[in-house]
């Protein structure tokens, strides 16, 4: 391993810091492991994975469902394809469904020829016809059904820019973006967009969300200059399925995240991601005490790996736990993972043993037995694999 390697780490922390504040992001909390065995731990956690895999199945039952993609059958294009991603996110759960619908919105409405007004389906034609002009908004009316005759979906979608230029663009920050659709006068899935930006282009506050029925999707922003803090959260109902949030501190401004070295002003930071009852929470109090001490590792001839894991395990604060009870089913730590490869080269005409070493987290278990995450994972978990390929086997059918 080079010896630079894990000093790189200082900018992937950084960045994942900010790019990924309430209790949640607590690092002085202090957690007790659970009382359960290993085995049940994990019986646990599958539940819960499971759990979500059940959840997400009743997205397609929703009221919006058949609606949104009959709009995708008629309108194509760059009009439906908001609507097209969005599908296609449902159905492989990811967890950028927000972030690429809102994306998809501003290329297809902001930054396209489409022009605002009215467009109502045509039955006999079978196209949309414009039927009105607007100055701020597009508004599509159309059957529910493939086969329908009567227009009961209105989709209304509004888009203000701002006055402030994104950076190295020509194209300007949105103010606002709101997306309805409303099924025989009901609204059955909305969208909002509202965004705020200091003259250089840093985002001060910004806030997107989504709702699709009893599903809720909620993205923010906001940064102090002293503290960026970015959240998510997808619920069902009152239920939260995933949660993430990640806190910053330091000087958070556009001129340094675009430095040559935009870990500099970083003080601390935390990541939090939580999925059903499951959560993992990771980060550092001391980030300047971290990257000064592996900047001094660099700098020295006779450091070597261990000493840097070693550097990086005394900083980062990481561990695994149920969110209903408080309790810990893991702590996370790194270590130096050596592995061999044999294959047979060519030019020597025999065969050779390749060594390569890597920086790797594991679990250190209630029991003080350490696995590799990958490892845990592999063992334990049946029933959530055959109903992964019970909700595959489903979804592309």
């Amino acid at each position: 391993m080079k010896r630079n390697t894990i000093y790189q780490l200082v900018g992937v922390l950084a960045v994942f810091f900010m790019y990924a504040c309430n209790s949640n992001l607590d690092l002085d909390k202090t957690l007790n492991f659970s009382k359960l065995t290993v085995q049940e731990q994990k019986q646990q956690l599958e539940e819960s994975a499971i759990e979500f895999v059940d959840v997400m199945d009743g997205i397609q039952d929703e009221a919006a469902f058949e609606p949104a993609m009959n709009f995708v059958n008629k309108a194509g294009g760059t009009a439906a394809s908001p609507v097209k991603q969005l599908n296609l996110d449902l159905k492989n759960r990811s967890t950028r469904i927000l972030k690429n619908f809102d994306r998809q919105l501003r290329v297809a409405y902001a930054d396209s020829t489409i022009a605002w007004g009215l467009y109502e389906w045509n039955s006999a034609k079978g196209v949309f016809v414009k039927t009105a002009d607007y100055t701020d908004k597009i508004v599509y009316k159309y059957p529910s059904t493939e086969n329908g005759t009567s227009n009961n979906v209105i989709v209304t979608i509004v888009y203000t820019e701002s006055d402030v230029l994104a950076p190295e663009s020509d194209q300007y920050y949105p103010s606002s973006m709101t997306y309805e659709m409303k099924v025989d006068g009901k609204v059955v899935m909305s969208a909002d967009f509202t965004g705020t930006y200091k003259d250089d282009g840093t985002p001060v506050k910004v806030k997107q969300s989504l709702e699709i029925g009893e599903y809720s999707w909620v993205a923010q922003i906001t940064n102090t200059t002293d503290e960026a803090s970015e959240s998510y959260e997808f619920k069902h109902a009152a239920t939260t399925l995933v949660k993430m949030e990640a806190s910053a501190a330091g000087e958070i401004t556009a001129e340094n995240l675009n430095s040559d070295d935009p870990t500099a002003t970083i003080t601390k930071g935390a990541v939090y991601f939580q999925l059903m009852d499951v959560a993992i929470l990771g980060g550092m109090k001391d980030f300047q005490g971290f990257r000064e001490e592996m900047i001094a590792l660099d700098n020295s001839e006779t450091a070597n790996d261990q000493d840097r894991i070693d550097i990086l395990n005394k900083y980062l604060i990481c561990y695994g736990y149920y969110v209903s009870d408080n309790t810990k089913f893991a702590d996370v730590e790194f270590y130096l993972k050596t592995t061999q490869e044999e294959y047979y080269d060519e030019f020597l005409q025999q065969w050779v043993t390749s060594t390569s070493t890597d920086v790797v987290p594991r679990f250190v278990l209630s029991d003080g037995s350490k696995v590799d995450i990958e490892n845990y994972v592999q063992t334990g978990f049946e029933d959530l694999t055959t109903r992964l390929e019970e909700y595959q086997t489903e979804t592309t059918n």
